[in-house]
């Protein structure tokens, strides 16, 4: 249901709001392409600041720009430009890794596939 870009991103979030920069992510886990693409468009979002402008590329080189409890999922699918993928029933695995948050996108997931069910192709 969630991107890896999206999942990726969270990760890096919750690296950056517990300031748990070596047991969050591996560092290898992200190219340098893809950290130059990510960190700025959680910038540009008001998600995080930038605080060490000779580090871009480094988790460490940012802070939490809001509260945790104020960062929403819709907050980090529009600053990535992602989106949710309801095309499919969502695992027992992605429950287990997001929780309360899995059970909320159940829902939605479940929702999102009676309706598309119904759209015939008359409709479009």
């Amino acid at each position: 249901m969630i991107t890896p870009r999206t999942q990726t991103a969270i990760a890096v979030l919750k690296c950056i709001y517990a300031r748990d920069y070596g047991t969050c992510i591996k560092p290898c886990t992200l190219t340098e392409g893809q950290m130059r693409i990510l960190l700025p468009q959680l910038t540009n979002a008001g998600l995080i600041i930038l605080k060490d402008a000779e580090n871009p590329l480094e988790t460490q080189s940012y802070i939490p720009a809001r509260k945790v409890v104020e960062i929403s999922l819709l907050d980090i699918l529009e600053a990535t430009g992602e989106h949710l993928n309801c095309n499919r029933p969502i695992t027992e695995q992605f429950y287990v890794q997001y929780g309360r948050a899995a059970q909320k996108l159940g829902i939605i997931n479940q929702i999102a596939r009676i309706y598309l069910k119904e759209i015939t192709l008359t409709d479009s």
